[in-house]
């Protein structure tokens, strides 16, 4: 099942039981639920990994805030927050990227690395300067398809659109750090 029928049943069981958390001592934990329901919300019609890591962040989150209550508070809401793991578990599986994917994103990585490192050592030398590893205009013809690939997984992609539009004018720590949140 990749809906998040599921995800909404646990929410609704943990809302209900925080409703029992003293105001005070948990500040935070009313606007983590409500963070999570929107996630939630956001997958009722469609459901992608975009959409599964925004719910896994708000996730996250809530459980920050857990961990702050008082120890009563939050042993009461463990067992609900442990379902809501669970199904959040199984809908992360079920939306994941295609490993073949996520293979061409860590090769196309490597590349950035390496032009990045190549980069930097190029400011060292004075006077030679060699020709520095993969052009923009081959990475951006890896590029494609890794875009239109996360595009269809509800990623939005702007360093990669940038890098596949005008070749050379993303820089290349953008292009690396949107691929490392992405693929994690």
């Amino acid at each position: 099942m990749t809906d998040v029928v599921m995800l909404e049943a646990a929410l609704f069981q943990l809302r209900a039981a925080a409703s029992d958390v003293d105001p005070e001592s948990a500040p935070q934990l009313g606007l983590c639920i409500s963070v999570l329901a929107n996630a939630i919300a956001a997958g009722h019609d469609t459901v992608n990994a975009a959409i599964v890591n925004d719910i896994e962040f708000a996730t996250n989150d809530l459980i920050a805030a857990i961990d702050e209550l008082p120890q009563t508070d939050a042993d009461c809401l463990a067992p609900l927050l442990a379902v809501l793991r669970e199904d959040l578990a199984a809908l992360k599986s079920a939306t994941a990227l295609d490993p073949g994917l996520i293979a061409q994103i860590c090769r196309f990585h490597s590349k950035l690395r390496e032009r990045m490192k190549a980069i930097e050592r190029q400011t060292y030398v004075e006077g030679g300067s060699a020709p520095l590893p993969h052009p923009p205009e081959a990475l951006r013809e890896e590029a494609i398809p890794i875009a239109s690939q996360l595009a269809e997984a509800g990623f939005p992609t702007p360093a990669l659109d940038t890098l596949i539009v005008e070749p050379g004018s993303t820089p290349i720590r953008d292009l690396f750090d949107e691929l490392e949140v992405i693929v994690g």
